[in-house]
């Protein structure tokens, strides 16, 4: 079976999105979160293996991973990118024959360098927009599922209620 994976450049696609950029200057964690949200709903309606990346560039600490609704995040170590490590996974996930590979990024040098691991690109700019499509589709489909609901009442006359109810308080 196929495997399919996207990897996403998390603080590339927050820098590329004009609502997540307002966001992330009054709250970076906040925006994170908005994020991995929107994803999460992105990911119920995609078949792929989604991976988050972010910088953890000047804080001390060692690369962790968490996962969020079903989304891997990775906070890269102390002095390592984001783009260092969706390279790495790109070489490690990657198998000719048997992986796609996404990566959402804007960063030129980091596109070049998943070409030559055998990945396609997305470009941020362009997978906000998808986003932004997939949330008008849950939206129809929320909407479509609450007209199509099956009935939860019967509808009954008056004195047919009126009957049931003496029956109920047992003055029949």
């Amino acid at each position: 079976m196929k495997q399919h994976y996207t990897i996403i450049d998390g603080y590339n696609v927050i820098g590329q999105s004009n609502y997540l950029k307002a966001m992330a200057i009054e709250s970076l964690a906040e925006a994170r979160t908005e994020l991995l949200l929107e994803l999460a709903n992105y990911n119920a309606r995609i078949e792929d293996d989604v991976i988050v990346v972010f910088d953890a560039y000047d804080v001390k600490s060692h690369e962790r991973e968490e996962v969020f609704h079903g989304i891997r995040v990775i906070y890269s170590k102390q002095n390592e990118t984001a783009d260092a490590v969706i390279e790495r996974l790109t070489f490690e996930l990657y198998n000719k024959h048997i992986t796609t590979i996404k990566v959402v990024t804007s960063d030129m040098s980091e596109q070049h360098a998943i070409f030559g691991s055998g990945a396609l690109r997305i470009p941020s700019r362009e997978f906000i927009s998808n986003l932004e499509e997939e949330k008008v589709m849950i939206e129809k489909d929320i909407k479509n599922m609450d007209e199509v609901k099956p009935r939860t009442r019967i509808t009954i006359d008056e004195a047919t209620l009126q009957k049931l109810e003496r029956i109920r308080r047992g003055k029949l």
